[in-house]
């Protein structure tokens, strides 16, 4: 395959991961699913060419085109680990293929249920599962449990953005002094999504690796924070400073040993005190961080404050709190339950939203609250928050 076929694949696999995580939060039929599976549907005819079909095989976390691994980044990872939690191990695709077969492919792998995803006349799966060696160049049976994708699809943002954002929380695990630059630019193109597609929210990453559990997280807070904001009519500069907080309002968890963070036992006082301490720890690093935004270091600082001031850390009688440090309560909870964690089973949007609206006035702010269920009842008008 010619190198611009073998991008016009890539850009087929883009658009159909960026699709499938997309119709994981939005109803299938949203402008935003059709249009990538419309994108997908243009890359693979012109992938395909003149050849009859493309063969796409999954091996580990690797997708094998012609006995070689694509490459190609984090997209063919995704789509690995799409494939694989369906054990689907060998998809093929007809030059005939069209867009209402993308269409139930997307709508296959974004389901939370089991259930077998149909082939269809041009789209044929199959349950072919192998095994990758470099060293031998050859593929062979397997019948182990592999690791799940390295890195999930972060919607608009490009690969070197996601590099810029993970060498940002490597540094700070090292405790090593980080700067603005590039965290800027990532808020940047969200803040632009917003503009050009007159859409609140984009798709939220979900969870592949325990590790990266707080990277993700801080993204999607971001994006669910540049929502709330863009919603109250705040823009320019303090929209800005808000995703930068929001970014970065987790960086303490960096500090806490990843056996703590993700303990399915009971944490012990010890632990848990190690726990109520990030918001201390995040604030005392950002302070004395280049070109980062005082907001940033205030909202790290409170956001496991509640509205009711309780929470942690512990504060010596009730204080005003940030509009930020309340926005980023709201979207931390929201991520948070929707997730699934070691010690903790992820919710069902309809779950989440009813217990975040009883949760107004006491742990969270009651107005910020209900400006957030508005934003996910708009593109979940079925949703049914009791």
């Amino acid at each position: 395959m010619n190198e611009p076929r073998q991008q016009a694949l890539l850009d087929f696999i883009r658009h159909l991961a960026s699709a499938v995580t997309t119709a994981s939060i939005y109803p299938l039929e949203h402008r935003q699913v059709v249009s990538l599976c419309a994108k997908a549907l243009d890359s693979i005819l012109e992938a395909i060419d003149k050849d009859s079909e493309i063969s796409l095989k999954r091996v580990d976390d690797q997708m094998i085109l012609g006995g070689k691994p694509l490459g190609g980044g984090m997209y063919p990872i995704r789509l690995s680990s799409m494939l694989k939690h369906r054990g689907i191990g060998l998809l093929k695709i007809s030059r005939f293929v069209d867009q209402q077969e993308i269409l139930n492919l997307v709508d296959g792998l974004s389901r939370k249920d089991k259930s077998e995803i149909k082939s269809t006349e041009n789209v044929r799966l199959g349950k072919l599962e192998l095994r990758y060696n470099p060293s031998e160049g050859a593929e062979a049976e397997s019948t182990g449990n592999e690791g799940e994708a390295a890195r999930p699809d972060y919607a608009d943002l490009t690969e070197e953005q996601l590099d810029r954002l993970m060498e940002i929380y490597e540094a700070t695990k090292k405790q090593k002094k980080i700067h603005s630059v590039g965290i800027s630019e990532i808020v940047s193109s969200f803040i632009a999504a917003f503009t050009r597609d007159a859409n609140p929210l984009l798709a939220l990453a979900p969870l592949r690796k325990m590790d990266e559990y707080t990277f993700t997280h801080s993204i999607n807070v971001c994006i669910l924070n540049l929502a709330q904001a863009s919603a109250l009519g705040i823009d320019g500069p303090l929209l800005h400073d808000i995703g930068i907080s929001a970014l970065l309002h987790d960086v303490g968890k960096t500090l806490v040993p990843v056996e703590v963070l993700n303990k399915v036992e009971k944490l012990s006082d010890a632990e848990w005190a190690i726990i109520k301490n990030h918001p201390i720890e995040g604030a005392k690093f950002l302070i004395n961080a280049p070109g980062v935004p005082r907001l940033a270091v205030v909202t790290a600082y409170e956001h496991h404050i509640r509205f009711d001031a309780s929470g942690y850390p512990l504060q010596a009688g009730r204080r005003e709190q940030n509009i930020s440090s309340h926005m980023t309560a709201v979207s931390d909870m929201f991520d948070a339950m929707l997730t699934h964690r070691p010690y903790s089973e992820a919710s069902e949007l309809e779950e989440v939203a009813t217990t975040m609206k009883y949760m107004g006035g006491t742990q969270l702010h009651p107005l910020l609250t209900e400006n957030f269920l508005k934003i996910i009842k708009k593109f979940h008008p079925g949703l049914d928050i009791g």
